[in-house]
């Protein structure tokens, strides 16, 4: 199964910078496409080559440890954007398989601890788990 990862996240902004971590540490030593997309997960519309699986890695406010989460699981949750200049990647999932022809068959998220914009409170051992459970995944 052609397995695309896409890594979300910012480069300077604390604990947000878990995605671009694991995007630097894991290049190119993945069975599978690698796309890393800053903040903006609507960038997936431009460089989908219809992969029957998405993982998306990224920082997640509000949750104790990494988390993994599939199709309904993701697509079923209720949270709202709190404004208009933040778009959260769920609703932004909801939003492409509204819009995009092919959207893939399995969709996942593995999610890393999050709770300060400001400074990185995850350490290595964190970002050694969410590893182990993105290649459980792929």
């Amino acid at each position: 199964m052609k397995t695309l990862v896409v890594f979300l996240g910012s480069r300077i902004a604390g604990d947000d910078t878990a995605g671009y971590s694991l995007y630097v540490e894991l290049k190119d030593k993945l069975n599978a496409r690698m796309e890393y997309m800053g903040t903006d997960l609507f960038r997936l519309y431009g460089c989908y080559r219809r992969e029957e699986k998405i993982i998306i890695v990224d920082a997640v406010y509000g949750i104790e440890d990494i988390i993994h989460l599939k199709n309904n699981e993701i697509f079923n949750l209720e949270g709202k954007s709190k404004n208009a200049h933040f778009i959260s990647a769920i609703e932004v999932l909801k939003i492409l398989r509204e819009v995009m022809e092919d959207f893939p068959e399995e969709v996942h998220i593995v999610g890393i601890p999050a709770k300060n914009l400001d400074r990185v409170t995850y350490d290595k051992n964190t970002l050694k788990r969410a590893i182990e459970k993105l290649m459980e995944v792929i």
